[in-house]
């Protein structure tokens, strides 16, 4: 734990809900420290943290493979096969096997996810698993801010993730771009 600590992980003004990926070691006894780290003393701020995924200090976990980036999904244009706008509380499933350099027997991949265009505050979800509703965020944005985030996130069974932008109300709409920047194989199977 740090009171005072001189790098940060995520910078946020005020009023502004921002989410960040974070990969941070465990201490000697399985727990992470937080600190909150205004100008001066007295300020607040309500803290929530998502685990998604561990490392293991033996090898049988999996290897990571970087890739050069390369755009899988851009609601914009159609590339990744969704064309046009998410709509607000409406999952939408992309093909990223065989996508971007990652191969059938990926487990995982790494990214940035990013969103633009959007007509109203929110946030996005992604995942290997389809969610109308998801009850946690991967990147949080306000009006008129195009915004990204670093994931690292499990496939489906079947090579595919699924993206839900998440506004206060149903009907808003948001443009959704994915860029694969890496991806994670069993190490019973990366030989």
């Amino acid at each position: 734990a740090q009171n005072n600590p001189t790098s940060s992980t995520l910078n946020f003004p005020l009023n502004d809900d921002r989410a960040n990926g974070v990969t941070a070691a465990l201490d000697g006894s399985g727990r992470l420290s937080i600190t909150y780290a205004a100008p001066v003393l007295g300020p607040t701020a309500h803290v929530i943290f998502d685990v998604t995924g561990y490392f293991t200090a033996d090898a049988t976990g999996a290897k990571y493979v970087p890739l050069t980036p390369g755009r899988i999904l851009d609601s914009r244009d159609g590339t990744g096969g969704l064309s046009g706008p998410f709509s607000s509380h409406v999952a939408r499933t992309f093909e990223v096997i065989g996508h971007g350099g990652v191969p059938s027997r990926a487990t995982a991949v790494t990214g940035n996810l990013t969103v633009t265009q959007q007509n109203n505050l929110g946030f996005l979800f992604i995942g290997p698993v389809a969610m109308n509703n998801p009850t946690t965020s991967t990147l949080n944005f306000p009006l008129n801010d195009d915004r990204a985030n670093a994931v690292t996130v499990a496939l489906s069974g079947t090579g595919t993730l699924s993206v839900t932008y998440a506004a206060p109300t149903p009907g808003p709409t948001a443009q959704v771009i994915f860029d694969v920047t890496g991806y994670f194989v069993s190490t019973a199977t990366s030989q």
